[in-house]
């Protein structure tokens, strides 16, 4: 069935009635609505390609005065957009593709007059597409000034919302950096720095304005210290507010950070919660620690995080903790989700190294990852250094080997030093 919906004329260049009259049986045939003008000579070509305009031109190969070889040229030259389709009782390939390099659209055997409807079809529908291609075309040109204008009037306002959108993301910046520690608890409170029976050093670094880590260290009493570690999955200002989130809530359950697994615990069911309500997932790894000075014990739980290292101060060794086995799952999963403390004794000099996995996933030229094991590996080459300078010699090795100073991911470290114990302190005294 012809997918036409208007009259089609039909210009026929035929000089037999019968081929003509199956020719339009045909049309009929595939209920195509049509008026025809046949023409045998070239003067009537001529006139009906100029009077009757048609939408398609059909022609037989060979006539006696006049062949479709002609006719094709002077349709080429006077009305060239209009389908030239021979029909034809034979056509050699040679002389086929000559026709079609000469500008024909298509063939059509007499004795196939069965392809005549949907040649007609597509050859139109070619001709239509065309015709609402060049009109595009027109109509964009003509609009061109315009569009311009509109496209410089946009991008003023999208530098304006950037700009907002920048200032806000500085503030966010800004903010982020405030719920970090800027200074750090001293055992017993109050005390000097120097005289503090823990020393502590941190670095963070974002790789965005707003970043996905961050840690808290608090004193729980006189001679415990807690420190809080987290990485949420992302970047960006979705991993920001999330953080914010995780840090709101470690600060709000501050009575429970002195057990580590009943904070990481409690932090976990609270953010299940608010995210089952939210219809979405967003995971965060963290690690929480005490650190009691006067038991001389580290207490730790961990929820899907890197394993801190505890650098031995009488061996200089370096120890993971929190092995694989005891560690829980990411906080954010599963809402009774059970975390687990672990207990290690700790002695004057003994430092804990906390960090976000941004510092060792990363990468020299030759796709080499640094990799826990490394990291590892560096560490125990800078035990005798105190926290400011381990940390920064650690990330020092780590820029060496990627090769730049910036990392693809937010970065976090924490270092915590047992500078003496409170029981020695007060023999001491």
């Amino acid at each position: 069935m012809s997918v036409l919906s208007t009259a089609v004329r039909v210009l026929l260049l035929e000089d037999s009635e019968l081929d003509a009259a199956l020719i339009e049986d045909e049309l009929r045939r595939g209920r195509v609505e049509f008026t025809l003008t046949r023409v045998e000579t070239r003067a009537g070509f001529l006139e009906a390609i100029h009077h009757f305009r048609p939408a398609v031109i059909f022609a037989d190969c060979k006539l006696p005065a006049f062949s479709g070889v002609e006719a094709l040229e002077i349709a080429r030259n006077n009305a060239p957009h209009v389908p030239f389709v021979f029909i034809s009782g034979t056509v050699g390939e040679e002389a086929a593709v000559e026709l079609l390099k000469a500008g024909a659209t298509d063939f059509v055997l007499k004795d196939g007059l069965v392809r005549l409807i949907p040649v007609l079809n597509r050859a139109l529908k070619e001709v239509q597409e065309r015709l609402a291609l060049e009109s595009a075309q027109a109509e964009l040109s003509s609009c061109n000034s315009e569009l311009e204008q509109r496209v410089l009037d946009r991008t003023l306002e999208l530098s304006a919302k950037n700009a907002i959108m920048e200032e806000d993301l500085r503030m966010a910046h800004e903010l982020q950096l405030a719920l970090l520690p800027r200074r750090f608890p001293t055992l017993p409170k109050d005390c000097p720095p120097s005289e503090s029976a823990v020393r502590i050093s941190s670095l963070y670094r974002s790789s965005h304005m707003v970043s996905g880590d961050c840690f808290n260290v608090t004193r729980l009493s006189d001679t415990k210290l807690s420190v809080f570690i987290c990485d949420v999955m992302g970047h960006g200002v979705r991993a920001a507010l999330v953080t914010a989130m995780l840090r709101t809530l470690e600060e709000q359950l501050g009575e429970k950070a002195a057990d580590p697994a009943l904070l990481l615990g409690e932090m976990n069911r609270a953010q299940c919660h608010i995210f089952e309500e939210a219809e979405t997932l967003v995971f965060a790894t963290a690690c929480s620690m005490t650190v009691d000075v006067a038991a001389g014990t580290l207490t730790v739980a961990n929820a899907g995080h890197p394993c801190p290292l505890l650098v031995s101060g009488a061996q200089k060794g370096v120890t993971p903790l929190s092995a694989s086995a005891s560690r829980g799952p990411a906080l954010g999963i599963f809402s009774d989700a059970v975390y687990h403390n672990e207990l290690h004794p700790l002695v004057k000099d003994d430092l804990i190294l906390l960090f976000t996995d941004g510092l060792f996933e990363v990468e020299n030229a030759d796709a080499e990852l640094f990799s826990e094991d490394r990291l590892r590996q560096t560490v125990a080459q800078h035990t005798e250094l105190p926290p400011d300078p381990l940390v920064a010699a650690v990330v020092h090795d780590v820029e060496i080997f990627t090769g730049r100073t910036t990392f693809p991911d937010d970065i976090c470290v924490v270092a915590v030093q047992v500078a003496h114990l409170a029981t020695s302190a007060s023999s001491a005294a």
